[in-house]
């Protein structure tokens, strides 16, 4: 019986050292992904400043061509 006992506490033990590895490998993975995810940000606000940009652009083109000629017209 007590060799029962000493073989369940030693699984215990291999469980939780397999549980707080996984824990640790779970806290290194949160954090890569967290400077992750503030590179993707600045990566989406400076494409979303490139199309207002562009939005911005096409807009004085547009203005540019809707314009009031003045002298000769065809």
């Amino acid at each position: 019986m007590n060799i029962a006992i000493v073989r369940a506490f030693i699984a215990l033990r291999k469980i939780a050292k397999q549980y707080h590895e996984i824990v640790q490998n779970l806290e290194e993975l949160k954090d890569r992904m967290g400077g992750y995810d503030s590179q993707l940000n600045q990566i989406y606000e400076a494409l979303e400043n490139m199309l207002d940009k562009k939005v911005d652009e096409e807009n004085k083109l547009e203005k540019w061509k809707d314009r009031e000629r003045i002298g000769y017209k065809k």
